[in-house]
């Protein structure tokens, strides 16, 4: 059961960062509206489940409560970022960089939390890892511009983030979090995008005025499935943990991979089969250590 969540989440996965990416830059749309009504509607989504599904154990108390906080402000810069990038750079420029989140996202989960220290899988994951990331690897690649070094500092958040939800999902339901978290973006991003950004950035105001309803209709149906995967992302997380879950999520980057030959015409290479081989014996290994 674990692996089957785990690979329909890579899916869904892959399917949203091609969705992100067509939506971006080929519709033109602004990464900053974009991102502001991405936000409203992943936290609109999660309120309609969250009678069914919310949970939140009392009392809450000040530690947690901090470190929601924490998330709220770490998600936020690392969203801008995010997605800032995925509007300006190539899909595979844009992956190579994101395909070490899973190595650094495994290492803090590793050295910060104890629960989360199976030898077995934690090698499985590095190995996975590293072949992701090698499987793209060019010497060019070691020149960077403003946007890739961004997406670095990403890499640093979205982990320290995981790390933080881990310790989150001890109080409050995925359900619960991943609300409380979306709304809490939500508003951060307006606050920044309306008034701080234009008053000490320089930034233009925040305008819709070149989106037509199908581009809302896009972003809903990728907030949508974000919100499936997020929530199902965060119960990974408390059932089996974070350094499983993201080990069988490293095939997510080649299902991408795979969908931008397809879809956007990009040329296949054989070491990206070598990788998908390598994670998948990787994933069948981590499953295997949890089962002893």
């Amino acid at each position: 059961m674990a692996i089957l969540i785990s690979t329909f989440i890579a899916f869904l996965n892959a399917t949203g960062v091609v969705l992100n990416k067509i939506v971006l830059s080929r519709q033109k749309v602004g990464h900053r509206p974009f991102v502001v009504t991405l936000f409203f509607l992943l936290a609109f989504f999660t309120l309609l489940v969250y009678p069914f599904f919310g949970r939140v154990e009392e009392p809450v108390s000040s530690r947690y409560l901090g470190l929601l906080i924490l998330v709220i402000l770490i998600a936020s810069v690392y969203n801008v970022l995010y997605y800032h990038a995925l509007e300006k750079e190539q899909l595979v420029e844009w992956e190579l960089i994101v395909m070490f989140s899973p190595l650094v996202t495994i290492l803090f989960a590793s050295l910060f939390l104890q629960v989360e220290r199976n030898l077995h899988v934690i090698f499985a994951g590095l190995v996975a890892s590293l072949a992701l990331v090698f499987s793209h690897f060019r010497r060019h690649h070691l020149q960077f511009d403003i946007f890739q070094k961004g997406l670095f500092l990403y890499l640093f958040f979205y982990a320290l983030e995981a790390v933080l939800i881990r310790l989150l999902l001890n109080v409050y339901s995925p359900v619960a979090l991943y609300f409380f978290r979306t709304a809490g973006v939500f508003l951060c991003l307006c606050l920044w995008y309306l008034f701080l950004a234009p008053r000490f950035h320089g930034e233009p105001p925040l305008t819709f005025h070149q989106w037509k309803n199908k581009h809302f209709g896009w972003v809903a149906l990728i907030s949508a499935l974000a919100v499936i995967q997020m929530v199902l992302i965060y119960y990974a997380y408390a059932g089996y943990g974070i350094v499983y879950t993201t080990t069988v999520l490293t095939f997510s980057p080649i299902l991408t991979y795979l969908a931008g030959v397809v879809i956007l015409k990009e040329r296949i290479k054989k070491r990206m089969i070598l990788a998908a081989a390598i994670i998948l014996s990787c994933i069948v290994y981590a499953n295997l250590a949890m089962l002893r």
